[in-house]
This record gives C-alpha cells, sequence and structure tokens, in this order.
C-alpha cells in the first residue's frame, strides 16, 4: 500500500498528470476562451436543460415562428451577444495563439515526456512563441469573423435565389475546412520549430495537405466534439460546465498522438534546415522559410533532445 501511494508509483504519478492537464485545460481557458460569453451560453444552457418549454416559448414569442429542433432555439439564445463576442475575440486573439502553442508543447513534454512542470513550461511556452503566435491568431480570428458575417449575408439572401445561396453556403464551407486543417498543425509547428509567419502558415499547408488522414482525424473530431455539445446542450446542462476544465487538454493530448510522428520527421539539430518553404530565395529570406528546431532555455542543451525520444 505505501509503494502504491509513493510519489513514484504509477497511480500518484497517473493522478498528477490529471491534475496537471485540469489545470492547463483552465489556464487555457482563461486565456482563449471569452469570460462572458462561456458564463452567459452556460447559464442559458442550463436554463434550457431545466425549462426547455420556457426557451421554446421565447422563440415562439421573439421570432414568430415555432423552433423545430434544440439547435434553433440555443442559436437564438447565444446570437444577442455577437457583438460582445466579436470585441472580445479580438481582444484575446493576441494570445490565443501563444496559448494553444504553449499547450501542445506543455501536454508533450510534461504530460508525455515527463519533463518539467507543467505552469512553468506553459508561461514558458506562451513567452517564446507570442511574437509570430498573436499574429498568426489573429489572421483566424478576423478569418472566423468574417466567415461569420458570410453566413449571416447568404443566410438573409436564401429567399432570393435558393441555389445560389446553397452553391455559396457549399464553397465557404469547403474554405473553413481546409483552414481548420491548417489551424490543426499550425500551432503545433510554431510550438516545436522557430520560424517566420509566413513560413509558418505555408508549411502548415503543406503539411495539412501532405498529411490529409490526420488532418481530416483531428479537425473531424474537433467538429464533432462541438456538435455534440450543442446537440445534446439540453441533457447536458448539468455537466456542461466541465468542459472547459477537460476539453483543451484532452484534445491536445490526442491530438498529439497522430501530430508527433510526423513532426519527428522534420525535427533536427538547432539551426539545421529540414524543410525550405522556397528554395531560390537569399540566405536571409531562406532562414525566415524554413522550420528549424526551437531552442529551449530550460533544456540542458540548445535543442529539446526529448522530441526525438
Amino acid at each position: 500500500m505505501a509503494n502504491l501511494l509513493s510519489p513514484d508509483s504509477k497511480v500518484m504519478t497517473g493522478i498528477n498528470k490529471v491534475v496537471d492537464m485540469i489545470w492547463l485545460s483552465v489556464l487555457w481557458c482563461l486565456f482563449c476562451l471569452p469570460v462572458v460569453w462561456i458564463f452567459f451560453v452556460l447559464s442559458r444552457m442550463t436554463a434550457f436543460g431545466t425549462d426547455p418549454e420556457a426557451a421554446y416559448e421565447a422563440y415562439r414569442l421573439i421570432s414568430g415562428v415555432e423552433a423545430t429542433t434544440d439547435m434553433e432555439v440555443l442559436t437564438f439564445l447565444i446570437r444577442d451577444l455577437d457583438l460582445i463576442l466579436i470585441i472580445e475575440m479580438l481582444v484575446r486573439g493576441v494570445i490565443i495563439g501563444p496559448s494553444t502553442a504553449a499547450l501542445y508543447y506543455t501536454i508533450v513534454k510534461t504530460i508525455r515526456r515527463e519533463r518539467g512542470y507543467a505552469t512553468k513550461t506553459f508561461f514558458h511556452g506562451i513567452k517564446v512563441n507570442f511574437k509570430t503566435g498573436a499574429p498568426a491568431s489573429l489572421i483566424f480570428v478576423a478569418f472566423g469573423i468574417l466567415m461569420m458575417f458570410d453566413f449571416r449575408y447568404i443566410d438573409l439572401m436564401q429567399g432570393d435565389d435558393p441555389t445560389f445561396s446553397s452553391v455559396l453556403n457549399i464553397a465557404l464551407l469547403v474554405v473553413c475546412i481546409f483552414v481548420l486543417f491548417i489551424m490543426v498543425w499550425i500551432f503545433p509547428i510554431l510550438s516545436r520549430f522557430t520560424i517566420g509567419l509566413k513560413a509558418l502558415f505555408k508549411n502548415a499547408m503543406l503539411i495539412s495537405i501532405k498529411h490529409f488522414i490526420g488532418s481530416f482525424i483531428i479537425g473531424g473530431g474537433i467538429v464533432l466534439v462541438f456538435w455534440f455539445i450543442f446537440s445534446f446542450a439540453g441533457d447536458l446542462a448539468s455537466i456542461l460546465i466541465l468542459f472547459p476544465f477537460i476539453l483543451p487538454a484532452g484534445i491536445a493530448l490526442l491530438s498529439s498522438f497522430i501530430i508527433e510522428p510526423v513532426l519527428k520527421r522534420y525535427t533536427g539539430s538547432q539551426n539545421q534546415t529540414v524543410a525550405t518553404a522556397t528554395e531560390d530565395s537569399d540566405s536571409d529570406a531562406q532562414s525566415d522559410e524554413s522550420i528549424v528546431v526551437a531552442e529551449d532555455p530550460e533544456a540542458d542543451s540548445s535543442t529539446d533532445e526529448w522530441y526525438m525520444e
């Protein structure tokens, strides 16, 4: 029994990893998710779960039509926070990318490789990834806002030409899927390599295409998780508050089992070029267009050797 409760036992190590994952999920949510939107949605979903008839009645009175699905009601409940959501996402967009890269880096290093401390590694990851991660995440936030307005505009014009609206919806959906596949890789790449913004996007795009199956599994899994949450929000209202404490680190951990074998193929020694985005550029541009192993000041050497384990 004493061995079972020893700090080095598998049981205690597993408990520590679970606690670290919960803490990392909380940290990521604090940095990335709009707080007002979170509490509003959770409170509305909880109310919907406890009294769905009242929510349906409110929808009928305001919209003038009967709701046919729970999703219609939930969309109606959160729609009036669109403006607040946009403003807060623009403000938080600066930190979303660095935080996501730091989350993936910390999960791989402290949970899978058992190196370092979760909190210290997470904030270190934000610091070293901020310069490139901030503009990258702002690009994705701006794209998301643009897509939201585009889909709203298409909905408004659907009555005039339903066929054309359907074609536009499909086209935008394809674009969103492609961008999602790039997002799957861009922040893990950022967490691993020292790289410029242009090269980051180019390499993420090329890797997402080359490893399409992995992109599809991870991207599809993320979409499936959020579809499940919103589709069964009424039935799961009592436990929805747990999702922010589980999902971020859980998604990062599961994704790492697909991403890590791919990134290992592009990992070399410090300052060694392993993937060049433009072969004909000059030497200065070439260093910016290449994937190079990021230096970790906490490591024993200039290279994170644990990456290759």
